[in-house]
């Protein structure tokens, strides 16, 4: 399986460079199951030139992408990379676009002629700008949503898969290292589950890749300008723990329950009652890495009386258990 790997200036170089140990480890493996190795890749850049990932460790790709074209074998799946950085300004994010217009039509047209393509975070980007994400969902670091909407305002984003397989194209969330769930699923489903598993240990990955939801802050800094909602939520998060009534907090500001709902959700694109559950889940999450409270005693702390009830949201917003949370990130 021959494999083209595209790089661009201020991209992820870890990326890049796990990238190329994953493939390396896989076709190891494979030779050590007396199997023969898989994988073959060149790297590509636009112009042939060195690029300058964002750790200032340049890269020398094999070829630019006019002399890649004029092989006379074309790759079997072209990977895309993170292109930019998850705290990239949108002013970045079009000169990248930009940049790399030239290679919009050479997605499009390996994808017509049924190859495969390979997307980790922003590289979603290139895929969207190629027409090819019309009905499917892209994926990428929660930080980089803003930026994707408002490039491609009608195309969909899924927060909550890890992976997503769309037959021949697949894409992997955010994050330094989500190139090695997108990697290990693209060895298991080519070279089977063993080979994967085997390449996993070696290289003491996780085979699995964790749910995104965990990572993403419950309380986003949304800048806004409305001082009712601003007084809400400032109420919201000092009386959080206390049975807090909306209805009363409506009186306090002077406005009806229908005029709150309506500000939250234009401003924040959420209900008061929704806003004050992501900061008692936040409060939890804060608990459950800074103390040992038991679980039960946490769900009194942030406000609830039904354990049972506070634990399905829980679950819900996070993906995972209070006490699976505790595991992963408590001290």
């Amino acid at each position: 399986m021959k494999a083209a790997l595209f790089l661009m200036d201020r991209c992820i170089g870890s990326s890049i460079h796990g990238i190329l140990d994953a493939l390396i480890a896989s076709n190891y493996t494979l030779i050590k199951s007396g199997l023969e190795p898989m994988f073959e890749w060149h790297t590509i850049s636009m112009d042939g030139e060195s690029v300058m990932p964002i750790n200032g460790l340049t890269i020398q790709p094999d070829y630019s992408l006019h002399n890649y074209l004029e092989l006379e074998t074309s790759p079997d799946l072209w990977i895309l990379p993170p292109v930019f950085h998850s705290s990239s300004k949108y002013q970045r994010v079009e000169q990248t676009m930009s940049h790399a217009e030239s290679l919009i039509p050479v997605i499009q047209q390996h994808y017509d002629k049924g190859g495969m393509l390979l997307s980790i975070c922003s590289g979603s980007f290139l895929l969207a700008k190629a027409g090819l994400m019309q009905s499917r969902p892209a994926l990428m670091h929660w930080n980089n949503e803003h930026h994707f909407h408002r490039m491609f305002p009608k195309l969909k984003i899924d927060t909550r898969k890890s992976i997503a397989d769309y037959g021949n194209i697949i894409c992997a969330n955010g994050g330094v290292l989500s190139y090695e769930h997108l990697i290990m699923y693209l060895v298991e489903r080519f070279a089977g589950h063993q080979i994967a598993v085997d390449t996993a240990k070696l290289l003491m990955m996780n085979l699995n890749a964790s749910s995104p939801l965990v990572y993403r802050p419950n309380i986003e800094t949304l800048k806004h300008s409305d001082d009712k909602v601003q007084h809400a939520q400032r109420y919201i998060e000092r009386h959080c723990a206390e049975d807090i009534n909306l209805t009363s907090l409506s009186e306090r500001l002077n406005i009806s329950d229908r005029q709150l709902k309506r500000r939250f959700s234009k401003v924040l694109n959420c209900s008061p009652l929704q806003y004050l559950q992501r900061i008692r889940i936040n409060r939890a999450c804060n608990l459950l890495e800074i103390t040992q409270l038991p679980s039960n005693k946490i769900v009194y702390e942030v406000g609830y009386q039904d354990e049972s009830s506070f634990r399905r949201l829980f679950k819900k917003h996070m993906d995972m258990t209070m006490e699976n949370y505790r595991k992963q990130f408590g001290r």
